[in-house]
């Protein structure tokens, strides 16, 4: 039975340096040719997906943790952030002095003084900027008028003076606010998105698109967004190098990414 498999990018398709595994590529190359349906489901917008990670090959796209969705190149789902929320969300990171980045389907866009932060942040480990970063850098565009930024699908925000919790307090009511999934921010980082979308929201889009149940659903994941995606998904894989608590909520654990994690996984539930 031809089966629909979603995986997400960083910490499961690549390491949170952006190294994407020979074998991975292989498994996602050999299940489409077995008949599968392999997608991209990742907390990055469309315009935040390095040209590398496409050309392996997808049938659609679930990005921005479920905001947009593309299967075979056509546009089925997009929702963006409510205009007056996004105002109130800019304002609140503003007055708070914290660091953010604003999401859409065209580009990223960051405040100037923001981008400077973000430098600092990649230098400061003292090691050479690694490919994550080196393409991150690359896609970002420097905004004169961030509050004018529109169609927002999710916020990432870095250097908060305020924790997880607190933010989640304050923002809460109208918003998800999860660590976040990107590795190349470090501590005090978080992403924020439209309370009322998650992952599966994306994966139940491409469902009907193609007349599809959940029992053909196979989805790997590592990070604290891709809960909802591993417990609808009739089997929800965790990655060894997974948040411990997601592995609570999968069916089961490959190995890491390094280890071969998506090829093993994807052996072993006979895609290929």
């Amino acid at each position: 039975m031809e089966k629909l498999v979603f995986v997400d990018i960083d910490g499961t398709l690549c390491d949170f340096s952006g190294v994407v595994p020979d074998s991975a590529i292989k498994a996602i190359k050999t299940a489409r040719k077995n008949g599968h349906k392999v997608f991209v489901c990742t907390g990055r917008a469309k315009s935040e997906i390095y040209p590398f990670i496409l050309d392996i090959g997808f049938d659609g796209l679930v990005c921005s943790a479920g905001a947009y969705v593309e299967c075979e190149g056509n546009v089925i789902f997009h929702k963006s952030i409510d205009e007056n929320l996004r105002e109130m969300l800019v304002g609140y990171l503003q007055k708070d002095n914290t660091a953010f980045l604003l999401e859409t389907n065209e580009g990223v866009y960051i405040q100037e003084k923001d981008e400077t932060v973000l430098n600092d942040i990649f230098l400061a480990s003292g090691e050479e900027i690694n490919i994550d970063s080196k393409e991150y850098l690359k896609i970002l565009t420097v905004a004169k008028d961030i509050m004018q930024v529109k169609q927002v699908n999710k916020v990432l925000y870095f250097q908060s003076n305020k924790s997880l919790k607190q933010m989640q307090q304050d923002l809460g009511e109208h918003f998800l606010i999860l660590p976040n999934s990107i590795g190349v921010f470090g501590s005090n980082s978080g992403e924020i998105s439209d309370k009322k979308i998650n992952k599966s929201t994306g994966i139940q889009k491409v469902l009907a698109y193609y007349g599809k149940n959940k029992d053909t659903v196979i989805a790997f994941g590592d990070g604290a967004n891709d809960v909802e995606m591993l417990t609808f998904a009739q089997i929800g894989i965790a990655m060894g190098n997974a948040w411990d608590k997601l592995k609570e909520y999968a069916d089961d654990v490959t190995d890491s990414v390094s280890e071969n994690g998506i090829y093993n996984g994807f052996k072993k539930y006979k895609l290929i």
